[in-house]
């Protein structure tokens, strides 16, 4: 299904076939180069980037300098008395690197310099493959972008040959990305970078047809994951939605083509919650009303997890939590320690039982396992702290009620005498 002049954002790092810096044979020191971000500043023998070329810094600083300004960058300014020390380039922020993994840096340095050409050209190349009808794309334009700090400096463009593409003679000071636009939606690499030593990257992307079909949409299982803090005297809720699209298409959501945003699928809330929160994605991926939940990235063919964490403060009584499912879900499992919450489900017929979690040994859990919900089905949940005599706030409740008590029961005797 072609979608004429309509563009939505599809970031699909996560499937690429190939790791984007090194692998399994890649050195520790390498490997910290990476970790500690250094390589989305610097480059080795390949020119200025964001920050230095570190190829002549052992010209320039002594061993025990860099040593210092790999730990704590504010030590050397403070000793020379200018923030950059480098004009043109910005402050290095602090990294957090230990005495140890700083001599590894420092070593890394030194024996790359020694192992390569200085200037050296880079290659980015790999395929595209149409996951829907298993066959690789010709004539496939493929366009990619060098980036410097979030901002494109320039782009080049060119086509696949039986599912092909190369860019050739390219600098490796910069950062890359590549994209593609098919069948109305654009597919994006995160940006990458090239390790001093790399010389050529493999990326392969996988691009699907599209449909609005919604029928292959299904929600396998949802967790609520409960935990009480006493602190606040209120309830942690981490909600997991495990969602599958069984077709081999990428379901792009049933709204109409001219809206800016694609609603792909709802999710139902508690109302009256506090503190939503999505760990494993930014919010502006989603659209959150009182009620619902609204995920608006397209969904590629296979399982999608969905994570958005919430509290409730629990009155001092009683609390009840009520929603109403706008999807059918195979299995609804509730995990919740009830050695602190007395807990009752309303609405809906279920299985308990006690379960051992290994890394909560101290807690005692139990499970509700609930099948088979339909759309529209009602959930209620009731929650009551065991620790409610020893509130200190329930205690001064219990005190003022009799007191009042005391007072009237006073005045009825003195309207009787």
């Amino acid at each position: 299904m072609r979608i004429a002049n309509f563009f939505f954002l599809l970031v699909i790092f996560p499937l690429l076939n190939l790791e984007l810096y090194g692998g399994e044979n890649e050195s520790v020191k390498e490997r910290l180069f990476i970790e500690k971000r250094c390589i989305t500043c610097h480059v080795i023998g390949r020119g200025r980037f964001v920050g230095p070329d570190l190829y002549n810094v052992f010209d320039k600083y002594s061993e025990k300098e860099i040593a210092q300004w790999i730990q704590n960058p504010q030590v050397l300014y403070k000793k020379y008395s200018k923030i950059p020390i480098n004009d043109g380039y910005p402050p290095m922020p602090n990294l957090n690197v230990g005495p140890e993994d700083a001599k590894k840096l420092l070593e890394y340095i030194k024996e790359t310099k020694e192992s390569i050409n200085r200037g050296t050209k880079v290659k980015i190349s790999g395929n595209i493959k149409n996951f829907t009808k298993n066959k690789f794309l010709n004539a496939q334009e493929v366009q990619l972008e060098s980036v410097m700090a979030d901002k494109v400096i320039s782009t080049k463009k060119v086509a696949t040959k039986k599912g092909e593409f190369s860019f050739d003679k390219l600098i490796g000071n910069i950062a890359y990305r590549i994209k593609i636009f098919y069948d109305g939606i654009e597919y994006s690499t995160d940006k990458f970078y090239f390790l001093p030593d790399e010389n050529n990257k493999i990326v392969d992307l996988t691009v699907f047809d599209s449909t609005q079909d919604i029928k292959n949409i299904a929600l396998n299982s949802t967790h609520l994951i409960i935990s009480y803090e006493e602190a606040s005297g209120s309830i942690i809720i981490a909600e997991i939605i495990n969602v599958d699209n069984k077709s081999k298409s990428i379901f792009v959501g049933s709204n109409d083509f001219s809206e800016k945003v694609r609603e792909i699928n709802s999710y139902s809330l508690f109302p009256g919650i506090s503190d939503l929160g999505f760990p494993h994605r930014g919010e502006d991926t989603f659209l959150v009303s009182e009620t619902n939940v609204v995920d608006t990235l397209p969904m590629p063919p296979g399982n999608r997890r969905i994570v958005f964490t919430y509290s409730k403060r629990l009155n001092m009584f009683s609390t009840n939590m009520k929603k109403t499912f706008l999807n059918n879900i195979d299995s609804l499992t509730i995990i919740v320690p009830e050695n602190k919450l007395s807990f009752e489900i309303k609405g809906l017929k279920y299985l308990k039982k006690e379960t051992q979690i290994k890394e909560l040994a101290d807690e005692s859990y139990t499970t509700y396992s609930i099948s088979n919900i339909k759309k529209g089905d009602i959930i209620n949940l009731q929650f009551k702290k065991y620790d409610l005599l020893f509130d200190p706030k329930a205690i001064i409740g219990f005190i003022f009620i009799l007191f009042i008590l005391v007072v009237l029961g006073l005045k009825r005797l003195k309207y009787k005498k």
